[in-house]
């Protein structure tokens, strides 16, 4: 299985709940990031300050809209405990590139922090996932096949064939039981768009 932390950005910026307004939009423009985590003393991740929140400051409506207070209480604040987003969406580091999947459909948000121990070591955005589906196939027929022989199986049982991503899996197994762990195990890696599972099997063990 490929995890977060395969694909995600390491050592993430992270600011104090202090820290000024400038200092922040200095550090989102001069390392051409999107946000920055806001961490406590502890070193846990707190919020979030992100491009979005900084731009109230340029609101010129003295009356801002009821639903629009949140928003107007950022474009005075002038440090990042006033200015974040909390609570933050996050991922653990180990979880699967699926699991980072739903959260992202599920949130709507641009990017997720990834958290190990409690601890921010990451980000995780969208852009990182569809990534994943550029890899070429001659290395994901590698890991593929790699994983089969794992299993138990040679080339003589089970063979494979990757084009643009898609896996095909031709071969005659022992049992009916053991077709489906093969897909999703090949599902799993990084770069799979498709499973095309057309293995036999000997005997049907399935009820």
């Amino acid at each position: 299985m490929t995890t977060v932390s395969a694909v995600m950005t390491a050592d993430p910026i992270t600011v104090s709940p202090q820290t000024p307004f400038k200092d922040i939009a200095e550090l989102l423009t001069g390392n051409g990031i999107s946000a920055v985590g806001v961490v406590d003393k502890t070193g846990a991740l707190v919020g979030v300050v992100s491009e979005a929140d900084l731009l109230p400051h340029l609101w010129d409506d003295p009356k801002p809209r009821r639903r629009d207070r949140r928003l107007a209480r950022k474009a005075t604040a002038c440090t990042a405990k006033d200015l974040m987003t909390s609570p933050v969406v996050t991922i653990d580091a180990e979880d699967s590139l699926a699991v980072a999947a739903a959260k992202f459909a599920r949130s709507g948000v641009r990017r997720l922090f990834v958290l190990r121990g409690g601890k921010p070591v990451g980000v995780l955005s969208r852009r990182d996932l569809v990534r994943t589906f550029t890899r070429g196939d001659a290395d994901l027929d590698r890991e593929v096949c790699s994983r089969i022989r794992q299993l138990g199986w040679g080339p003589d049982r089970v063979r494979v064939e990757v084009r643009a991503g898609i896996v095909t899996v031709v071969g005659r197994v022992e049992r009916r039981s053991d077709i489906d762990p093969v897909t999703r195990l090949i599902s799993e890696l990084s770069g799979v768009v498709e499973v095309r599972n057309r293995l036999d099997y000997v005997w049907n063990d399935v009820a």
